[in-house]
């Protein structure tokens, strides 16, 4: 999606007889609102358990069907794990270490080297909300979280084979599954 530029792409696995092709699906489709959460959400969370959250995320991944997009060397793992890190925690409202150590985020610079389609962003969405269940996410700030992770998701999508719009994964959908109503 990538602020609604075609990319060019390139396919997971190239064969000889295949060349890069541009996307002929609409970029520019558009997409729902990223809701921020509010100045004090991380303060309420705190920094130090977005950085687990980021790590036990991560972790699951690795066991993933995307697992190859995330490195094997465990330092190299734990250093995207600390960008990512950074990045979570400044988008939320915190310190602007990413900025300062990376510069400004860049979703398709950052993504491009990888096939994001959205059956992969729909892993990467679940493990969050395993995530969530698994460290006990307090719950009365799941919706706040999520109502700002699911549609800002959708912006890592850097490759659709359909037309159809991306699949939602709305809190009011999985509330339930939390516990709450």
């Amino acid at each position: 999606m990538c602020n609604g530029h075609h990319f060019l792409h390139k396919p997971a696995v190239t064969q000889k007889s295949e060349s890069l092709q541009w996307s002929r699906i609409n970029l520019k489709a558009s997409l729902p609102p990223i809701i921020f959460p509010t100045p004090n959400f991380l303060a309420n969370v705190g920094v130090d358990v977005i950085a687990k959250i980021v790590l036990h995320h991560h972790r699951l991944l690795q066991k993933s069907s995307i697992a190859p997009m995330y490195p094997t060397d465990e330092s190299h793992f734990l250093e995207g794990v600390s960008k990512a890190s950074h990045f979570l925690i400044e988008a939320l409202g915190g310190e602007k270490v990413y900025t300062f150590s990376y510069g400004p985020p860049a979703l398709c610079r950052t993504h491009a080297p990888f096939v994001i389609d959205d059956e992969a962003r729909g892993v990467w969405l679940m493990l969050y909300k395993q995530t969530l269940h698994d460290l006990h996410f307090p719950k009365e700030l799941i919706k706040e979280f999520w109502n700002w992770i699911e549609p800002f998701s959708m912006r890592m999508v850097n490759r659709r084979s359909s037309t159809v719009p991306m699949k939602r994964f709305l809190y009011e959908d999985m509330k339930a599954e939390f516990g709450l109503i």
